[in-house]
């Protein structure tokens, strides 16, 4: 199995006009995860996730901003995996995802925080 992951530091995609560029580029990338680091989203639901990947066929988990810093939002495809469970920390959301065709198991990790001298730092972990 060829799996298509992308993690992309999009810097803010409360702006609709992004969110439809992020939308076109989904479509042609055909990813089967997506890490989006820096949403400043304070508050995320299905009609705002949908409105970035237009398949009925997605899952998510989210990290929503912390005083303007920050956010990150896993988006699945569930014909690909099936969540076992979701574990959101201060700077990260966790996903463990079981692959619906070969029964493998996957850890997906989404950071993102601040450093000490006030710049961002983004993190894209997947491990299985």
């Amino acid at each position: 199995m060829t799996l298509r992951l992308l993690s992309w530091n999009v810097r803010v995609l409360n702006n609709p006009q992004k969110r439809e560029v992020c939308k076109n580029l989904l479509k042609d990338w055909k990813c089967d995860i997506v890490c989006f680091q820096e949403t400043k989203v304070s508050s995320t639901d299905v009609a705002f996730v949908w409105s970035l990947w237009g398949s009925p066929f997605i899952d998510w988990a989210v990290l929503d901003v912390v005083q303007a810093l920050g956010g990150v939002l896993l988006i699945w495809d569930k014909r690909v995996f099936e969540k076992l469970d979701v574990i959101t920390r201060q700077f990260s959301v966790s996903v463990l995802l079981r692959g619906v065709v070969g029964d493998f198991v996957w850890a997906c990790i989404g950071v993102y925080g601040s450093n000490d001298d006030g710049q961002q730092v983004s993190l894209w972990e997947l491990s299985s």
